[in-house]
């Protein structure tokens, strides 16, 4: 009779998490981003008996260095024999970190080497060391910047196929396990440090917290899984208003929650843009009292996307661009008429003698007046544009063809003046794209 191996209570509680998030399955292959640190050797470790277990099907390490402080090729010795005592395949990888934000750039460039490696050796899931006392520490963080819901989800446990199977274990576990198992790790020694806000925390307040309340850190992780199931709920409502569209009717907007109002700008903006990123909460709050007004307006937003409410609709989308440097063209008669580098403008009539020449082809103008074919008098050009729901930004560019202040013709709209149509002169005035 073959004894069923047991596994050591650490990477069992990992086993929990990891089926009860639905975060593994027994045909898996995982790559660890395994930096020697305590957290990620203790999930090396752990997936190492998993896997020695058949709950997952294969094993991989990737150690990242980043070449931002001295002690990486400690740092990869220390990776490469933890690897090496536990049979995972080892592989490092140097990255160049960007400018700008130094963390950040670091994030995207490691990640970046993650995918291509995952790629590479055929893994199914890239799983990290975020732990519960990272997710507590997150929470404390967005509290302190004014998160709602969904900032205070922190980090999810899944998302595509990273993974975070230590999200229930805390670091301290992690440590004990490590010194269990006799596994040598690294510290970073950029942790003591207090340049960034999260070893702020983690030095100062954190022991205050635990001092206060000794169980926060497992009520702060959970208060983050209450979180994301409330986003996850109000997300679903937003994207059942919006769906894939760039707009959305005002009246059904401001019958939802003020909640789902947010989430359906976010996503609007998403549909707009293909990213959630860049659009703050004093965009979100300024594109809703658009939304709230009466009355048609414009939000400008980041990126040279604008917010638009009128006829009854809040729509997103790329602001247009204007017709700059636009001289007035001269028309003595008859004839083709280039507009800047990508239009060319035809007019003709088939009586020459019915039309008011010289013309002028010119964008619109405060006073034009236009009085189209089939009209009951004059009106400003501008109501009658209102009247046929011409967007304003396409209002502001608009070619008219005109005699003074008296417009003859809208070519990019096929409109003519009253008596000088087919009734009258045969005017015609086409625009030509690409000329």
């Amino acid at each position: 009779m073959v004894r069923k191996k047991v596994l050591h209570p650490y990477p069992a509680a990992v086993l929990g998490s990891v089926r009860r998030r639905r975060l593994l399955g027994p045909a898996d292959a995982v790559l660890v981003a395994l930096s020697a640190g305590p957290d990620s050797t203790a999930l090396l470790a752990a997936l190492s008996a998993l896997r020695d277990a058949g709950k997952i099907a294969a094993l991989f390490a990737l150690h990242v260095d980043h070449g931002l402080r001295p002690g990486g090729d400690e740092d990869s010795a220390c990776a490469a024999a933890a690897c090496a005592r536990l049979g995972v395949p080892f592989a490092r990888a140097r990255v160049k970190v960007g400018p700008g934000n130094v963390q950040a750039a670091a994030r995207r460039a490691r990640y970046g080497a993650l995918r291509a490696e995952a790629e590479r050796v055929g893994a199914t899931r890239i799983a990290t060391g975020h732990t519960r006392t990272d997710q507590a520490e997150t929470v404390i963080l967005r509290l302190l910047r004014g998160a709602g819901a969904r900032g205070l989800a922190a980090i999810p446990p899944r998302r595509g196929p990273l993974v975070r199977p230590l999200i229930d274990r805390s670091r301290e576990e992690g440590l004990r396990y490590l010194a269990q198992t006799g596994l040598a790790w690294r510290e970073d020694p950029t942790n003591a440090t207090p340049r960034y806000a999260r070893n702020r925390v983690r030095l100062s307040l954190w022991p205050a917290v635990l001092a206060l309340a000794p169980a926060a850190e497992r009520a702060l992780a959970r208060a983050a899984d209450l979180a994301r199931d409330d986003e996850r709920a109000l997300a679903r409502r937003a994207r059942d208003v919006v769906g894939g569209a760039q707009a959305v009717d005002r009246a059904a907007l401001r019958r939802e929650p003020v909640a789902v109002r947010r989430r359906v700008v976010r996503r609007l903006w998403r549909n707009a843009t293909g990213s959630g990123a860049g659009l703050e909460a004093k965009h979100v709050d300024a594109v809703l009292a658009l939304a709230r007004s009466r009355r048609p307006g414009r939000a400008a937003l980041p990126g040279g996307i604008e917010a638009r409410a009128r006829y009854g609709r809040l729509e997103m989308g790329r602001a247009p661009a204007a017709r700059e440097g636009f001289a007035a063209v001269a028309v003595p008669g008859p004839g083709r008429y280039p507009i800047g580098p990508a239009l060319e403008v035809e007019i003709a009539a088939r009586r020459e003698d019915g039309v008011p020449w010289p013309l002028s082809l010119r964008t619109r103008r405060p006073g034009d007046r236009f009085r189209p074919e089939g009209g009951r008098g004059t009106k400003k050009l501008k109501s009658w544009l209102i009247d046929r729901k011409v967007p304003r930004e396409v209002r502001d560019g608009l070619l008219v063809l005109a005699s003074g202040p008296r417009v003859v013709a809208v070519p990019e709209l096929s409109a003519v003046a009253e008596g000088l149509g087919p009734s009258g002169a045969g005017l015609t005035v086409r625009v030509h794209a690409g000329a």
